[in-house]
């Protein structure tokens, strides 16, 4: 039989959350009805890849413009041994933006500066499931313990505070937020504003602009109230409503319900740290992305996988997926959005509340996804926190980079200046450890990371065979002899389930190419890239075999 070539596609909109959901494909549809063909692949809108053969999972790598590549992660901040009880990262900044890392962990608030370590400061005792938010204004962050106070950290003196607050108890404040120069103060149904001088002054003054509200649209008790261009949303545990700004002191904020909004159990499921646009929220309608003028559906495809309590892992050892169930109510879901660009989607597939096995990563500019396999219990953009001090040659006497807890490679690329967006996507672990993800086309180490495509069949009528495979990478390190990836083939006889799985043979090499053989024979086949690898382009060749 005549040998046949094609190209497969790597920029495909969607991206199955589960491989076994995706239907039956074929290159030649021929007689298959209601193909839609795809249109423009940066367009979710009318591009659907029915019937085309597409990535069907991946694991620890991202979209690039051109395909897929690998991500590490490596380490930034060591961990602190015998912890386990780091939460969530909220990053200080004061007047000067001199910025530091603090992990409440449970009351015990590690606060972490470069070049330095984790120093359990000011630790207090708070009530398990207790919120804990923060706020920036007017060059002060501000961090609220549920029923405890507002505490802020002193740059000058390196001490945690507590914070005096007027015209409120501390027993009476759930959290805080800010919005147009004023702190935000909520309990249960009520939400209060500062005094435009004194930011912790809440005395209710026409003069001062302090001032207080129940929004009569809040369906539920209030879970967090976090900026947002030209105001504020007070969400609920049923529903949002809208603080908008009126720019006059006298009555700063009109409130409405924000149309079609879903409600949320704490402000961790919402994206609001990196800029004042839209939020992204997972709420009680699914993922959502919400203005002052309404709520809009990101992503039915995500929605369907949170909630349908099932997911896949993959063995690097047998080269094969695996489904797993949850027996959980729904996965844990928390949201971050770093550098304007990644939407990132942790999600926990465990009963451990708050620990988080995966992530989606979606590229908010190509639009497409990818996914990390990290333990982790946060994702922010990572500041590279400055020093408590600065210190002479004399005082580095006699120390080592290990007893400063930082690295050569750390040192590599980083000026001081604003970290680039790609350089910034970090992850916190349970205890204090701290791994940035690296996406550059070069480099510095080997990834564990694996793309699955297919699946691959000809014509619906004709079984086919494998001849020949050739990959185009970005080489990561252009001075190796050869890929630093794996190449196999997983064949299925019936079309619908794995029946073997072998490696490909690498017929010959050039950084950048590489170009793989292996006879086999199916219905249909998928193509395993395992390693470390920007992947540009893939071309195949097989031939068709009689009916099946």
């Amino acid at each position: 039989m005549a040998k046949q070539r094609f190209k497969g596609a790597l920029n495909s909109a969607t991206l199955p959350m589960i491989s076994v959901l995706q239907t039956r494909t074929v290159v030649q549809p021929q007689l298959d009805i209601n193909v839609r063909t795809p249109r423009n692949p940066n367009n979710t809108e009318g591009y659907t890849d029915y019937s085309i053969p597409q990535v069907l999972y991946v694991e620890n790598a991202v979209p690039s413009g051109e395909g897929f590549t690998s991500v590490s992660f490596e380490t930034e901040v060591l961990g602190v041994p015998g912890a386990s009880s780091f939460d969530q990262a909220i990053i200080l900044r004061d007047a000067d933006e001199n910025n530091f890392v603090l992990s409440p962990a449970g009351g015990l608030n590690y606060i972490y500066t470069k070049g330095g370590a984790w120093v359990s400061e000011t630790p207090i005792t708070i009530a398990p499931g207790s919120l804990i938010t923060r706020a920036y204004v007017n060059g002060r962050t501000f961090v609220c313990y549920e029923g405890q106070g507002i505490y802020e950290y002193d740059t000058g003196t390196q001490t945690y505070i507590h914070r005096t607050i007027t015209g409120l108890a501390d027993a009476d404040v759930r959290g805080i937020g800010s919005s147009s120069n004023y702190l935000l103060a909520f309990g249960k149904l009520v939400v209060n504003w500062s005094s435009l001088v004194d930011p912790l002054d809440f005395v209710p003054s026409l003069t001062t602009g302090a001032g207080n509200a129940i929004p009569q649209d809040v369906k539920g008790e209030i879970t967090a109230v976090l900026g947002i261009s030209g105001g504020y949303i007070v969400y609920t545990a049923k529903n949002a409503v809208a603080g908008v700004y009126t720019n006059n002191s006298r009555a700063p904020f009109t409130f409405k319900e924000v149309n079609n909004a879903g409600g949320i159990d704490t402000y961790e499921q919402v994206t609001s740290e990196q800029n004042a646009g839209p939020h992204f929220a997972w709420t009680t309608s699914g993922l959502q992305k919400i203005t002052i003028q309404g709520a809009e559906p990101v992503s039915a495809e995500v929605n369907d996988f949170l909630a349908g309590r099932m997911w896949e892992s993959y063995d690097f050892a047998t080269h094969e997926l695996t489904q797993h169930y949850s027996s959980s109510p729904e996965f844990k879901v928390k949201l971050t959005y770093i550098s304007s660009r990644w939407l990132i989607i942790s999600y926990g597939t465990g009963s451990n509340f708050g620990l988080y096995n995966y992530a989606l990563v979606y590229d908010t500019i190509l639009k497409r996804y990818g996914k990390i396999k990290l333990d982790h219990v946060d994702a922010f953009f990572y500041p590279y926190p400055v020093g408590a001090e600065q210190l002479t040659y004399e005082e580095l006497a006699g120390q080592s980079y290990a007893d400063l807890q930082i690295g050569y490679n750390q040192l590599l690329g980083w000026s001081g200046e604003n970290p680039l967006s790609k350089s910034a996507v970090a992850f916190l672990q349970a205890d204090g450890t701290v791994r940035l993800m690296k996406m550059a086309y070069h480099k510095q180490q080997d990834t564990q990371s694996v793309v699955i495509f297919g699946k691959f069949q000809m014509v619906r009528a004709s079984m086919m065979t494998m001849q020949q495979f050739d990959l185009e990478s970005v080489a990561p390190r252009s001075s190796y002899p050869e890929p630093e990836y794996k190449v196999y083939v997983a064949t299925s006889y019936k079309g619908y389930a794995i029946d073997k799985v072998e490696e490909m043979r690498l017929l010959s090499y050039v950084p950048g190419h590489g170009r793989y053989a292996k006879r086999s024979a199916g219905l249909n086949f998928n193509v395993i890239v395992e390693g470390t690898f920007s992947l540009t382009a893939y071309m195949m060749e097989v031939t068709l075999d009689g009916d099946r």
